[in-house]
């Protein structure tokens, strides 16, 4: 064969080459392209482990999976008789919560006092208002104790309140329902130590790894075995996980 810089220029010749080299330079591209997709950056096996979906913590350790001084104002149950607790980490505005609320109410009478329910703050930034309503919340309990807050939390669960004068006062409303006084309220909901109290339980669901609301954990007494429920759960689901932990 002739080498190539002797090769006639016939002009009929110029559109082969042409495509040809427009295929060859295709293939080269989808070639690369192939190499970027099967063989990424040295860098890229960490993004993808900041990328991963996080995972549920299968067990909490015990000195947060116990009854604290600072629940006792938040418990539903005769802690004299529970030999299982249910420390649920939840937020008033969340619908699963919502949707929750009533399966864990059920729980704690149909259990006729083996279970006792302890309630903990984990209001998200996604809804405005919940962090105002778990101030409110705390301060029915400090001002009124378990039945007040108890009363309290079962009405701000029910309802959506926007962070707004009018909603605000819709939270003095309530405390007034429950005999609160008015003025004590106002005061607590106003005191940085009560905010301080919901920052430190929103702190500990992200510390022990709570990826939503609402969060629980099942806990026997006198054995500390625990059951994770990650979710509004049905209650068939959550008996069964009570169950196994009264055997």
């Amino acid at each position: 064969m002739e080498p190539q810089e002797t090769t006639p220029k016939n002009e009929t010749n110029k559109p082969a080459v042409t495509i040809a080299a427009a295929i060859m330079t295709s293939a080269a591209m989808i070639a690369l392209a192939l190499i970027l997709i099967l063989h990424p950056a040295n860098n890229s096996g960490n993004n993808a482990q900041q990328q991963a979906a996080p995972t549920t913590p299968t067990t909490i350790p015990a000195a947060i999976a116990t009854l604290r001084p600072g629940d006792m104002n938040h418990v539903r149950g005769d802690l004299s008789k529970a030999q299982v607790l249910i420390f649920e980490y939840s937020d008033s505005d969340c619908p699963f919560c919502e949707q929750f609320h009533p399966t864990l109410q059920q729980i704690v009478s149909d259990y006729q006092g083996k279970v006792a329910w302890v309630y903990r703050y984990f209001p998200l930034t996604i809804h405005p208002n919940s962090h105002t309503e778990a101030i409110a919340m705390q301060c029915a309990g400090q001002l009124g104790g378990a039945k007040a807050f108890n009363s309290y939390l079962d009405t701000v669960i029910n309802v959506t309140l926007n962070p707004d004068p009018k909603s605000d006062q819709m939270l003095n409303t309530f405390a007034q329902q429950q005999g609160l006084d008015a003025t004590k309220f106002a005061a607590c909901r106003a005191d940085p130590a009560t905010a301080a109290v919901v920052d430190t339980s929103i702190t500990e669901a992200q510390t022990i790894g709570a990826q939503g609301t609402p969060f629980s954990i099942v806990v026997n007494i006198k054995t500390g075995k625990q059951i994770i429920i990650p979710g509004a759960y049905p209650i068939a689901d959550v008996k069964k996980d009570i169950d196994s932990l009264l055997q």
